[in-house]
Formats: C-alpha cells, sequence, structure tokens
C-alpha cells in the first residue's frame, strides 16, 4: 500500500501550483475509471480527492505492461495541457523524475496521456488464442495482407469460440465467428485489413480474450537517390590536396542526392498526433539532442568539417528549408559553400548585406552585386546545378550602413518545431583564419530569432534597429 503521506504532494512550479495525486485503487474503482474513460471520454478522479479531466483522442498499441510482454494498451490524451512555460515544465520533469522514477523527457508521449491495459490474466498464462499475418510475398499484390492465421496455444484445454472483425480504412470489411480446438492452427483467407478486433469465449460464453490492433502505427521512409558526383577545383580543394585522401576527396568532391520521404501508417486519430507532436516537440526543447553545438578548431581541414556538418544539417531527408543570415556572404563564400552542398531538396535562402567592400579583400568594389549574378547564373549553368537550383539571395542595406550584424542559421524540418543555430562568426573563411563555434538557440531565444530571421528573409527588419532595402534578389525558377 501507499504510505498515506505519499498519497497527496504538492509543488510549485513556475509560480503554477501543482498537486500530485497517488492512489492504489481496488477492482471496483479501477473498472469505474476504465468505465467513464471508455464511455465518457473523462478520466474521472473525483473519488480520490482528485479532479475530472476531459480526454480527446486515441489511438491502440501493443506494448509491455505489468510484468507482461505484448499487452494490449489503450492511449487517451487530454484535451487541456498546464500552461507552464519551459522553465515550469522543466521543474515538473525533474521532480517526476525523483519522486516516481520515470523520465518523462524520454518518453513525451506519455506526457498529457492515460493508458488503459488489458488485465494480464491472473496466473500469468498466455492468452489461449493467437492472432497472426502471415503473407505469401510471391502472390502478394496489395500493401494489405488479405489472410490471418489463428493459433491456440498448449495453454488451451477445451474448444474456444473465435470472433474476428477486421476493417479497412475504419470500415468494417469481415466478421466471422470461428471455432478453435486445442492445439489447432486455422489459416483464414479474408479481405484486405489495416485493423482487427478478436474476441474469444469459453465453452460457458465467457469473455476470456479481447484483442484489437491497428498492423502498422507509423514508419517514416526516406530514400535518398544518389546524383552525380561533382569536381571542384578551387582555392579550397587546392588547399587540401596535402591533408590525406579523405580530407582532399571532401574537398574537392561533391557526391549529389536526392532524398524522397513517405511513410507507411495506420489512420491515428488527429488529436492523439497533435498531442504527440506537441510533446515531442516539448521534450526537445527541455532536452536538446547530442551534437546540436559543435566547436571547430582554426585550419583548413576544420573548414572542410564545417561544410560536413552543414550538409548533415542541411539534409533533405530532414529539413525542408534552411535559411542563412550573414552579413558578409560574398562571393567566395558563395562558391566554398553553396556548391559543396549536396542535397537537392532543400529550399535555401541565403540573405547578406553587402556593400561596396569586397568581404574576402576589403578593398572597395562597386560592381560587387554585378559580380554576384555573374557567379549565381553560372553555378545555374556550369554542372553543379546542387544547392543552387533551389537558391534565393537577397541583399539588404540600410543606406550606406549593413542592415544587420550576427550570424545565423535557420533551419526548417518536416516535423517538430524551427531550429535556429548561432554562428560565432561569418561563413566567409569559417575555420579557414579563426575558430568557427555552431551554437543551437532554445526556446523564447529560439523562437524570438526565427521571427527575426524569417523578417530578414522578407526584407523587414522587426527589430526597429534599421531601415532594410533591398538592392538585389536572386529568386530561384525551376523553369530558368
Amino acid at each position: 500500500m501507499i504510505p498515506d503521506n505519499e498519497k497527496r504532494k504538492t509543488a510549485r512550479f513556475d509560480g503554477t501550483d501543482v498537486e500530485i495525486i497517488q492512489a492504489l485503487l481496488d477492482s471496483e474503482e479501477a473498472q469505474q475509471i476504465g468505465d467513464a474513460v471508455r464511455t465518457q471520454s473523462t478520466l474521472d478522479l473525483s473519488r480520490q480527492g482528485g479532479p475530472r479531466i476531459a480526454l480527446g483522442g486515441s489511438r491502440h498499441r501493443l506494448v509491455d505492461g505489468f510484468g507482461r510482454r505484448s499487452r494490449p494498451m489503450k492511449t487517451y490524451v487530454g484535451t487541456v495541457h498546464p500552461p507552464l512555460s519551459d522553465n515550469g515544465w522543466t521543474q515538473a520533469l525533474n521532480f517526476l523524475r525523483e519522486t516516481i522514477g520515470l523520465d518523462f523527457r524520454r518518453l513525451p508521449d506519455r506526457l498529457g496521456a492515460f493508458d488503459i491495459y488489458d488485465v494480464p490474466e491472473a496466473d500469468g498464462r498466455d492468452p489461449p488464442i493467437d492472432f497472426s499475418v502471415e503473407r505469401d510475398r510471391s502472390t502478394e499484390t496489395l500493401t494489405y495482407p488479405e489472410q490471418f492465421v489463428l493459433r491456440a496455444n498448449r495453454t488451451a484445454v477445451d474448444d474456444y469460440a473465435v470472433h474476428v472483425v477486421l476493417e479497412l480504412g475504419q470500415e468494417p470489411v469481415f466478421s466471422k465467428l470461428i471455432t478453435m480446438h486445442p492445439t489447432a492452427t486455422v489459416e483464414v483467407e479474408a479481405v484486405p485489413f489495416d485493423h482487427y478486433r478478436m474476441s474469444v469465449f469459453d465453452r460457458s460464453g465467457m469473455l476470456v480474450q479481447f484483442e484489437e490492433h491497428s498492423l502498422l502505427l507509423h514508419i517514416n521512409l526516406n530514400i535518398s537517390a544518389m546524383g552525380p558526383t561533382l569536381a571542384i577545383n578551387d582555392t579550397l580543394a587546392r588547399s587540401a590536396q596535402g591533408l590525406g585522401p579523405e580530407l582532399r576527396d571532401s574537398a574537392s568532391k561533391v557526391r549529389t542526392r536526392s532524398t524522397s520521404r513517405s511513410k507507411i501508417t495506420a489512420e491515428s486519430d488527429a488529436a492523439f498526433e497533435a498531442n504527440r507532436t506537441k510533446m515531442r516537440a516539448l521534450a526537445h526543447r527541455l532536452v536538446p539532442p547530442s551534437g546540436s553545438d559543435r566547436w571547430f578548431h582554426r585550419g583548413i581541414a576544420e573548414e572542410v568539417g564545417v561544410i560536413a556538418h552543414l550538409n548533415v544539417l542541411l539534409d533533405g531527408a530532414r529539413v525542408s528549408a534552411g535559411t542563412i543570415v550573414d552579413p558578409y556572404f560574398g562571393i567566395d563564400t558563395l562558391k566554398r559553400v553553396i556548391s559543396r552542398l549536396e542535397s537537392l531538396d532543400v529550399d535555401l535562402t541565403v540573405v547578406t548585406s553587402l556593400i561596396e567592400t569586397d568581404p574576402e579583400t576589403n578593398d572597395p568594389n562597386v560592381s560587387l552585386l554585378d559580380e554576384l549574378e555573374t557567379v549565381l547564373r553560372d553555378l545555374r549553368g556550369s554542372g553543379i546545378p546542387n544547392a543552387a537550383r533551389r537558391l534565393r539571395v537577397r541583399n539588404l542595406v540600410d543606406g550606406p550602413r549593413q542592415a544587420f550584424h550576427d550570424r545565423y542559421l535557420l533551419l526548417t524540418p518536416h516535423e517538430g518545431e524551427c531550429e535556429v543555430y548561432l554562428l560565432s562568426n561569418s561563413l566567409n573563411r569559417m575555420a579557414g583564419k579563426w575558430p568557427f563555434c555552431m551554437s543551437k538557440l532554445e526556446g523564447a531565444a529560439a523562437r524570438d530569432a526565427a521571427l527575426y530571421i524569417d523578417g530578414l528573409a522578407n526584407g523587414r527588419d522587426i527589430s526597429g534597429s534599421t531601415q532594410p532595402t533591398t538592392n538585389f534578389q536572386w529568386p530561384y525558377d525551376d523553369g530558368r
């Protein structure tokens, strides 16, 4: 039993009072709560001194639970989330980890969720009937199976009546009552299906087993088609010649690739998917993945390493778009960096602030923007149609001055929130002259910076620090 002094706890997270309730329920109480969840979409904790919580959205899963493998479980999600800041969430998750031993930062899908397990048999035996899908790859024509197999386990000591209902796209397509003898196996030719329900009754008519599952929940597939390997012979490639074959190849060869994204999934409840996306984004903010911050020492090898890291970040399998904000992103940087980006599927925007001074030499150059356009046209037509074919360039000025100062990289993932990286110095020679650092911003700073970067990409300074105008713009055009 839970000690009385442990049943209720109060805590304060970021100015919000929170009450934690722990309760060990008897069978009747558990049944009442389960019935309210299933029939009223309400988690009713009033008998335990708690609130009534409205639930919305659900999905079926197959998970381990109560010391048993593969227990059917149905998950419901709450319709209202606590109004905590990221700091408050961090305090709450740390408290829960210390109190009950669960680290929800590693289990974000469980935040705001309520689970109902299929209760295992008291004697711990396996269920009497096993449902499985077997397919003949030589004859299958559809992505959905068209047959299933029932097996009576060795624990079965009597005949059972098995009612199987199959669905496809949430529509019932098959319903049949099948008699199973002990240790028997029955293969049933059915119809295409992606979801099944199985009810097993003993000879007295008692329900002794129930299962309901979708065959697939969600599988993401990324397929990269490798394009031609392009050779580059510029100052960076020549500087890397004496640094070994691996660095030499990294500096002088670009292996282009085009990524196709798809997914295999059974239809999930929209409310559950919204909760999953929201909670994973929260966990991502609270516990950034390792490798978000990178430091590169000065040197040609490290400069090649910066470009390799940019290729990891600007991969079409994980992001759909990227924005580089760099006031000194000049012609040499364009040739050095953009020509070495490998993914062909990322909408890339470069926002720069070149005035009549060459950022490479610091010499006056009134034709700088004309030369930039010439280089862009050459990149599009000289056999290096990688990142340049989906490239947009905007040059902002504030009168005779630069329109901004700091350097950023903004990424738009296919799933989740935008990512913002602060760059220690310009991509102009990156680690070739100075050490180079990329640091990922988090929380409110990341969201504010993303709005600022998006404003610059559209020719505005939302901070009010400057009054920028666009004096050069390069729009990409697939038909050009």
